[in-house]
């Protein structure tokens, strides 16, 4: 059921007199963090520190590797030298064996075969294959 309407003006709320109080809009908030102007220079700071330890980290490496360098430059001659000895070892038994196996072959001119005698006739000195006279083990 509905009422019927009435013939009455309707009555308005309306604001008190002299007005409402005013409504203040500013927003009063603690401000967040650091500005922007001091996180580049931080970021900036942070870079250049990061950069100058890799400078330093790497003239410490080229340091490091031109004593290694020196170190191995030094050495050089005193591991060639053991090396020799080695090879000359291993010539000295390789000879050894040769003469051994080629007792009573001859070369092409009929010579008797020398041990350690090249057989391409080249003339130049040139070391032999490492272990091309070992056995297999």
């Amino acid at each position: 059921m509905s009422l019927r309407p009435s013939t009455a003006p309707p009555i308005q709320d309306m604001p008190p007199p002299g007005g409402y109080k005013k409504i203040d809009m500013g927003r009063y908030l603690p401000d967040r963090g650091p500005k922007g102007w001091q996180l580049w220079a931080g970021a900036a700071t942070l870079i250049a520190y990061g950069f100058y330890q890799i400078g330093k980290t790497n003239k410490a490496a080229v340091q490091q590797k031109m004593q290694e360098r020196k170190v191995r430059y030094a050495l050089y001659p005193l591991m060639q030298a053991e090396a020799d000895r080695e090879y000359m070892e291993r010539e000295l038994v390789n000879l050894r064996r040769e003469a051994e196996i080629m007792k009573g072959v001859t070369d092409g001119q009929g010579n008797p075969w020398t041990p350690g005698s090249s057989q391409f006739y080249s003339g130049t000195w040139m070391p032999r294959k490492l272990g091309h006279f070992m056995p297999k083990y």
